[in-house]
């Protein structure tokens, strides 16, 4: 198994949490976990993956968007997966997303406006199952964070191409993705049965294909 991972965190999770979730599928691996704080930066994406370099490359929802738009930053020697691959976040444009733009921009406003930003995050999550406890939202990045994550998804898009050199993964049941549109776009899009959108069964997934 590779000893080093970088794991690009999906939007707002703890990174404590997903970093714990990633040790749980590749036990005595190192784990890196990337957090892109303002995602649409390439200066950023560079110090990033620069710091972390990695025998295994993991982007994780918005993190696998990131690392589809960033894939020329990658070593050509590394392995590289994709779990709950988003091509593009809207199901307007067709690649696979599932969310309507109105509802994405609700949720933008819900936390500009809000006092309590963990409000905003409950209601997310009440969609797809809060993955955490809720004591951990605390840990969860700041406001702007999250708001620039958000305008990342909706403004961001890649094409199925950009994936060909790296192992995808999706869990049938996600609410997120339409893994049989997503799979028009990337033919070796591995769907998983009875699996949603959180990262634990998507990465022992991973970890056990790895493995073959």
């Amino acid at each position: 198994m590779d000893n080093t991972i970088t794991a690009v965190s999906g939007w707002a999770l703890p990174p404590k949490w997903f970093a714990e979730e990633v040790a749980g599928a590749f036990p005595g691996s190192r784990v890196q976990i990337i957090y892109p704080e303002t995602p649409e930066r390439p200066e950023e994406a560079e110090i990033l993956l620069c710091r972390y370099p990695a025998d295994l490359y993991i982007g994780y929802s918005l993190g696998s968007l990131w690392l589809l738009k960033y894939k020329h930053l990658l070593p050509d020697t590394c392995i590289k997966a994709l779990l709950a691959p988003i091509l593009s976040f809207l199901e307007k444009d067709g690649l696979g997303g599932t969310t309507a733009e109105t509802q994405l921009k609700h949720l933008s406003r819900s936390l500009k406006q809000g006092s309590d930003q963990s409000i905003a995050i409950k209601n997310f999550f009440l969609y797809c199952d809060l993955p955490f406890s809720e004591k951990m939202i605390e840990e969860i990045p700041d406001r702007d964070i999250l708001l620039r994550g958000l305008e990342f998804l909706l403004t961001c898009k890649a094409e199925g191409k950009d994936a060909k050199n790296f192992l995808s993964i999706v869990g049938e049941n996600d609410i997120f993705i339409d893994g049989g549109v997503l799979r028009e776009h990337i033919p070796d899009l591995d769907i998983i049965q009875g699996v949603g959108h959180a990262p634990g069964n998507l990465l022992r997934h991973l970890a056990n294909r790895l493995k073959r």
